[in-house]
């Protein structure tokens, strides 16, 4: 949890604020919107291959145009190339490559984080532990910290992973 110093300190400038902040263990702020935006990520995590999946196969086997031409002519210079249409549709579809940044930036997060830190991401969001609060996750020893520990270590990584996926984090 955030201390807050009506004084002179650095915490005035959050001061009335504390409600929309999370602070990490160097001290660094992270806005409450991000966190959840980050949180709902995280929890489709599990989620993200068949996602990703799911849209390759939306790009590489696109459903037939409609014919509204009864009874036209053929189109004349229409070029049919649906292996170049793949690929460049593929590499230039924004939704897909969103998909494999967030599903790398948190795997390169897990591997950077340490041992309790993956366990608490793990419980937390990717297991569903969905009536399960971070308390009670540390009373019933499930995370091998301190609750105050283990809110410091979530912290801290969303703060990393939002670093990764280029999300102004304040």
């Amino acid at each position: 949890m955030v201390s807050v110093n009506f004084g002179s300190s650095p915490d005035t400038k959050i001061g009335h604020e504390i409600d929309y902040y999370i602070r990490d263990l160097r001290g660094e702020v992270v806005r409450k919107s991000v966190q959840h935006m980050l949180e709902d990520i995280l929890r489709d995590y599990p989620k993200l291959p068949s996602y990703i999946k799911q849209r390759e196969d939306e790009l590489k086997y696109p459903t037939p145009e409609q014919d509204d031409n009864v009874g036209g002519g053929r189109a004349l210079n229409k070029l049919s190339d649906p292996v170049g249409r793949e690929v460049i549709t593929i590499n230039d579809d924004r939704w897909l490559q969103q998909l494999k940044k967030e599903r790398q930036a948190i795997d390169e997060c897990l591997d950077e984080s340490g041992v309790v830190t993956e366990k608490i991401i793990q419980e937390t969001y990717f297991k569903g532990n969905v009536g399960l609060r971070m308390v009670d996750l540390c009373d019933r020893q499930i995370i091998p910290v301190s609750t105050t520990k283990a809110y410091e270590l979530r912290n801290s990584f969303l703060v990393k992973l939002g670093k990764k996926l280029n999300v102004d984090v304040m």
